[in-house]
């Protein structure tokens, strides 16, 4: 199996939200971290080899050395994990379809307070809020002669008024946000012990939160807690279920309709099978999915 890498369409398949072109450049917030990559070519869809990452270049703000090889979880076995994911039909030719496109590890802070602010919208309007966040909570830096603004801090948010957060535009999202970041700095989430622990266990603990639910525990747990058999079930998802997989699932499972949403024991019988067939690395499968089901109703990222 040839084995590609494409930064662009990884960051722009619904994983980060604060990601910006400027020319051939991309430059993302990471925590208090500005990072960049600079690509030679001009179509989204290039890839490069694997282990030739000399079309692409990386830097970062402060500077941290080897951030791609995190972020872009280059340091997974993707050759295996495709490989195991191929004996599935619609994985397979996604994979094949979109090469290049990674999972990719985020700053989990910054991730936990991006998904609760993902309740209920757009990638759009959730791009906005974050940047109006961080514009008025986190700090500017200058990188490359531009202007960025680094995410917020956890204890910038805890001592945010709730009218401060509405004024970003956050709605009722802001007690959510005032909410977890009261939960962390009280000492309530230990991030380190979260990646530590399994998947039922760390999603528990996230439940335990004001403003996380089911998908929204699942984002966290994939995309920043080294949990690869998470499985996020939204809307997509759900149809992509009905469509292509409604075999997996009995009669009494599979009652449920793509318009409605799911009831949260659906969501657990759902989430329980799928992930039972999927096993280890349902989480690049739900990715690879997820990216599918929305190309094909040409949906903008």
């Amino acid at each position: 199996m040839t084995i590609s890498f494409n930064p662009e369409i990884s960051i722009n398949s619904g994983q980060m939200f604060l990601w910006e072109q400027i020319g051939n450049s991309w430059y993302g917030t990471y925590g208090d971290h500005i990072i960049k990559f600079s690509t030679s070519w001009t179509n989204k869809s290039s890839c490069i080899d694997n282990s030739k990452n000399n079309a692409i270049q990386f830097y970062s703000y402060p500077e941290v050395k080897g951030w791609e090889r995190k972020v872009f979880r280059l340091d997974d076995d993707i050759e295996k994990i495709l490989s195991t994911l191929s004996n599935d039909t619609l994985v397979s030719k996604t994979i094949r379809k979109y090469p290049g496109l990674r999972l990719m590890r985020q700053e989990p802070y910054q991730c936990i307070f991006s998904f609760v602010c993902a309740s209920n919208t757009n990638i759009l309007m959730i791009r906005k809020m974050l940047k109006n966040l961080s514009k008025k909570f986190g700090c500017k830096v200058i990188f490359d002669g531009k202007e960025f603004y680094t995410f917020p801090s956890v204890n910038s948010l805890n001592k945010a008024t709730i009218n401060e957060l509405h004024s970003c535009g956050v709605g009722y999202r802001a007690k959510a946000i005032k909410a977890l970041a009261n939960h962390i700095v009280s000492g309530n989430l230990d991030i380190d012990y979260l990646i530590r622990i399994r998947y039922y266990d760390a999603k528990e603990e996230l439940l335990k939160v004001y403003g996380i639910g089911n998908k929204i525990a699942d984002c966290i747990l994939l995309f920043s807690l080294e949990k690869l058999d998470a499985f996020p079930i939204d809307v997509w998802i759900l149809r992509a279920l009905s469509r292509y997989y409604s075999w997996l699932f009995n009669e009494s499972e599979n009652k449920f309709k793509m318009t409605e949403r799911i009831t949260i024991n659906q969501y657990k019988v759902l989430s329980a099978t799928i992930r039972n067939y999927f096993g280890k690395y349902s989480g690049y499968a739900q990715q690879y999915i997820f990216y599918y089901m929305r190309e094909i109703a040409g949906k903008k990222w």
